[in-house]
């Protein structure tokens, strides 16, 4: 038998099939870079956007899609409370009960709590962050002992925070001639806690995803907490736009002389991208009026992500 009448037809078969291979990778190939030139001019378009926005605030990060200063280091007041919540609660049981020291009772502030009130740790973190008490704070990080601020800087390299360092536990101004009562321009002080608008917002993300239970508390308006010994609190959120925010997951306030407004939020857009956001620098008033307007250009965008 002739084997050339077999290896013929085998042959155009083998073509045929090779080509077809060809069509459908090349046809894939070129559905891949449509999708993928869409996203960047998306992308960029939504960057100029940002870019023209009038903003107050020295600093901005919208992780990791755009940045005016995003690196730089500057003074991120109350944004230190959320590192010093996530390193407290490490590995701990948030219904351990622990008693409130003199100590922490007299940082600044009345937050309404009491000295030698009972308190579950997990809650003591929900109203540190919701309502940026200064009391909760302290107590946190004095119960961690000696080496607590230490292993805040240690967590803060860990999770790539590169521009960070922690003084303090509540982000306040350190005074050392003076107190909080006393004009300005009389005052010696430096800074409790400083970062980089893109550390903040890696901050943020990392208490999202490892106290996601605390998180949600800081998107509640309002929030009403009974101590175990018996005191019933409510604190409202600092953060004055929360209804403004859509689908909101994490929110932090910071506010000293020396820091000025500071921000951070995550919340996800129309199309379910999440998005970490913080503005450092700003006023008291006008970081949420920043917020907003950066808020507002994200979710009507039609950014989807990057795949």
């Amino acid at each position: 038998m002739n084997t050339e009448t077999y290896s013929k037809p085998l042959l155009i078969l083998l073509v045929v099939i090779l080509a077809l291979e060809g069509y459908f990778f090349t046809s894939s190939n070129i559905k891949l870079n449509n999708e993928f030139t869409k996203q960047e001019k998306e992308l960029q378009s939504l960057q100029v956007a940002l870019g023209s926005l009038p903003i107050v605030a020295r600093a901005i990060s919208v992780y990791d899609i755009y940045g005016k200063n995003a690196d730089l280091p500057l003074p991120i007041a109350s944004l230190a409370k959320s590192m010093t919540v996530a390193v407290a609660l490490a590995g701990e049981n948030k219904d351990k009960v622990i008693y409130l020291s003199s100590s922490s009772i007299s940082q600044f502030g009345d937050f309404g709590l009491f000295a030698n009130e009972k308190w579950k740790l997990g809650d003591l973190a929900r109203l540190t962050l919701i309502a940026s008490a200064n009391d909760g704070a302290y107590m946190l990080g004095e119960r961690g002992g000696l080496s607590f601020l230490s292993r805040m800087n240690t967590k803060a390299q860990k999770i790539g925070m590169e521009h960070t360092a922690f003084s303090n536990y509540t982000g306040l101004d350190i005074i050392s001639n003076g107190n909080e009562e006393t004009p300005v321009a009389e005052r010696d002080a430096t800074v409790g806690a400083y970062a980089s608008a893109n550390d903040a917002n890696i901050m943020a993300m990392y208490i999202l995803k490892a106290l996601p239970d605390i998180a949600h508390a800081t998107t509640k308006a309002e929030i009403t907490l009974v101590s175990d010994s018996g005191f019933t609190h409510t604190y409202k959120n600092t953060n004055l736009i929360l209804d403004k925010i859509p689908n909101i997951l994490y929110s932090k306030t910071g506010f000293t002389e020396l820091a000025g407004g500071n921000l951070t939020v995550i919340f996800e857009n129309k199309n379910n991208v999440k998005f970490a956001v913080t503005v450092l620098g700003s006023t008291m008033e006008e970081r949420f009026t920043d917020m907003e307007k950066i808020v507002n250009v994200l979710y009507s965008s039609d950014y989807a992500g990057r795949n």
